[in-house]
């Protein structure tokens, strides 16, 4: 009689190496979209209400150069000026930067700097929904507000020391008090002047 059959040590142990692996292997396929997405890499607050942000990244669409980049800003953010990488152009509207210059090769990374003013509140998440442009017409729309997402747009918290100060509100004109004060003693003067000539005639008639 027979006991009962156990299995091999060594064919369990190489099926859970296998399994891990395979795990792994799905991990960084999906994570490999959203690692390398475009991203406000700095802040740097200038200590007068203004900011520099620095936008990067380092891939194209699908192994092909980059030639422009789009970048829509959110409320409460002021673009102020833009800079740019050689053979690089940039145009600031009210609600948008764009930069468009000479491709930029998959992999190689790239740098554009936005100074703007900020306001709001600390902590506040402010998003930068940013499209990467290719020559070829292929483009990568980076607009997840989740940052889990996909393709999570740039973004970046708000500290006491990005953000410009509050406007103070204007205090109410306090209300003149000189002419008051003139215009009581003129017609004190008045009313005096007119009693005195009302006496001075009721005396010449009686």
């Amino acid at each position: 009689m027979t006991g009962p059959r156990r299995s091999r040590p060594g064919r369990r142990g190489t099926r859970v190496v296998l399994a891990a692996v395979a795990a792994g292997a799905l991990a960084a396929l999906t994570a490999g979209p959203a690692a390398a997405h475009v991203l406000i890499e700095t802040v740097e607050p200038h200590g007068d209400g203004t900011s520099t942000l620095t936008f990067t990244f380092d891939h194209g669409c699908d192994g092909e150069p980059t030639d422009a980049l789009r970048v829509t800003l959110p409320e409460g953010v002021e673009a102020l000026a833009a800079g740019q990488p050689d053979g690089w152009e940039s145009e600031v509207g009210t609600d948008s930067v764009e930069w468009s210059g000479e491709p930029v090769p998959d992999g190689e990374r790239a740098a554009f700097t936005l100074d703007v003013r900020v306001t709001g509140e600390v902590g506040q998440a402010f998003v930068f929904p940013a499209v990467q442009e290719c020559p070829s017409g292929a483009s990568y729309a980076w607009t997840d507000t989740d940052p889990s997402g996909a393709r999570p747009a740039p973004t970046f918290v708000a500290t006491s020391a990005s953000l410009a100060p509050a406007p103070v509100a204007a205090a109410a004109s306090p209300t003149p008090t000189a002419p008051l004060v003139a215009a009581v003693v003129v017609g004190a003067v008045v009313v005096g002047v007119a009693g005195g000539w009302a006496a001075r005639r009721r005396a010449r008639t009686t």
